[in-house]
């Protein structure tokens, strides 16, 4: 009995996980996700030029030691390397994507802390 539980289990995590994602989702998310790193890197470099302080530890070091501008290109590769991982191994699976669309819903709270911070 547990072991036929676990079998049906096992066959509709893996249904799951090969699901093929349709392509107005990966376009969806492939665009929310870039958008959401766009948009806190803007919303960062305005909060810092009114003074406002880096609330990321490794980022704050980075600006300390060697500029604003090496964190904003260090966070392009690392995107452009994410975006290019996605892209290579997001055919095989879908949870890749649902791993893309929760980042992007992340760092879109990130801008809006950002954005509450720099209103008030």
């Amino acid at each position: 009995m547990i072991a036929t539980m676990r079998r049906t289990v096992a066959r509709r995590v893996e249904e799951a996980t090969n699901r093929e994602v349709s392509v107005r989702k990966r376009v969806l998310i492939l665009v929310g996700f870039c958008i959401a790193q766009l948009l806190d890197v803007t919303t960062t470099h305005i909060g810092l030029a009114e003074g406002r302080q880096e609330l990321n530890g490794v980022a704050a070091w980075i600006i300390a030691n060697d500029g604003e501008l090496a964190v904003y290109a260090l966070k392009l590769a690392l995107v452009a390397a994410l975006v290019v991982f996605l892209l290579a191994f997001g055919r095989k699976r879908a949870g890749i994507w649902n791993a893309y669309m929760v980042a992007a819903w992340i760092t879109t709270f990130a801008v809006l802390n950002n954005l509450y911070r720099i209103l008030n």
